[in-house]
This record gives structure tokens, C-alpha cells and sequence, in this order.
């Protein structure tokens, strides 16, 4: 797999500006960053290896904010870390594509999977990062009904949507547009996804430094 990517996703990333960390691959834009990783089984074993791959968009001090502000951050971000994620293959007709890789498998599977490989991340995770090139872009979206094309990138909960949203909305100094989002999810009625908006929504405040 480690030879796949670097002959058939490597130069495709570098070219779009990604440099590799580990196993991640990562564009950082300064106010955020973009994330690619391949995501693997857990049932692989030596003769056969199995899996797919992973976008994420982090924004430093999002969740920490929402969640509990002394929250440590990773010092490296994977894409399940971001505050949007997705697996590319999930934004195409196609659905999410694992890869299985065999012990036996010669060069020409090599290139079948890596021609693959090349072709989700320049017709998906290339296009669905460039839509998040900075705060705004991101606060946007999650501040938005979501369309069905995008149904499937995270969070899937409108309460954290809007939550992220307003944190963002307050950073750029868009007051109004923060106390849309915190409006809105106060006006909720049905019980929440879980205790974590509640305690945000008693200490976060739209108007405060």
C-alpha cells in the first residue's frame, strides 16, 4: 500500500500543495488545515490488507471550545480529528471504496488500485477541500441545510453544526450571524444528541471577549 500511494497519490497531493506527515497527508492554510489519510481494517492481516481513505477539515480550537476549553488539541491532527469530515468516496455516485490488497497480488493490481486511488482524490477530496479554504467558507457550511450531495459529511447533527458555527461566526466577528446559530439551537425542543451543547450553550456568549 505504502508503494501505491507514493507512486500514484503522493505527486498528485504535493502538486495540490499537501506535504506528508506520518501517514497523513496535510495542506495547511494557516487559519486551517486539510487532511487525507487512508483508513485501514481492522481484520487485516499479513496475506490481505483492506482499506479506504479519509478527508478531514480542522480548525484549531473548535472543539476545544465546544467541548471543554482546556482541552489539550493533537499536536498532529488526523482527519477524524477535523470538524468536517468525510470519506471522499461517500461524495461520489460510487458510495464509499475499500481497496483489498493480497500477499499474492502482483504489479498490475498495484496500478488498477492506484489509477483508482488517483482518480477519487482529484474527482473528490481535491474539489471538497477547496470548497473549505478558510474560517468563513467552513462557518458557512455548517450554518446552511445541508444539501444531499453532502449528507454524508460530518457532523451529522445539526446541534453540533450549529454549535461549531456560532464558535466560528464570534472568531471572524460576525456577532449576529453567532447569535443566529445559538438562537436557533436554543429553540430546539426535542432532547439533544448529548450533555456536551448543553453545558456549551450556559458558558458561551456571543458578545463577550
Amino acid at each position: 500500500m505504502s508503494h501505491i500511494f507514493k507512486t500514484w497519490v503522493t505527486p498528485t497531493l504535493h502538486e495540490a500543495g499537501f506535504k506528508k506527515r506520518g501517514s497523513v497527508y496535510v495542506r495547511d492554510l494557516g487559519s486551517l488545515q486539510h487532511l487525507f489519510q487512508h483508513e485501514s481494517d481492522d481484520l487485516n492481516t499479513a496475506e490481505k490488507y483492506s482499506f479506504t481513505t479519509n478527508c478531514g477539515v480542522y480548525v484549531p480550537g473548535v472543539f476545544p471550545e465546544f467541548a471543554n476549553p482546556h482541552l489539550e488539541e493533537p499536536k498532529a491532527p488526523q482527519p477524524p480529528d477535523g470538524i468536517l469530515n468525510v470519506r471522499p468516496g461517500m461524495l461520489t455516485p460510487a458510495g464509499d471504496t475499500w481497496w483489498e490488497l493480497t500477499s499474492s497480488d502482483g504489479p498490475e493490481k498495484d496500478d488498477e488500485v492506484g489509477q483508482e486511488l488517483r482518480r477519487l482524490v482529484e474527482v473528490a477530496a481535491l474539489p471538497f477541500f477547496d470548497r473549505f479554504r478558510d474560517e468563513r467558507a467552513v462557518a458557512e457550511f455548517l450554518s446552511q441545510p445541508r444539501r444531499k450531495e453532502d449528507r454524508h459529511v460530518m457532523p451529522f447533527e445539526e446541534t453540533f453544526e450549529l454549535c461549531y458555527a456560532a464558535i466560528l461566526w464570534k472568531r471572524l466577528g460576525c456577532k449576529d450571524r453567532c447569535r443566529e446559530c445559538i438562537e436557533r439551537e436554543r429553540s430546539k425542543t426535542k432532547k439533544r444528541y448529548s450533555p456536551l451543547p448543553e453545558k456549551f450553550l450556559a458558558r458561551f456568549s456571543c458578545d463577550d471577549d
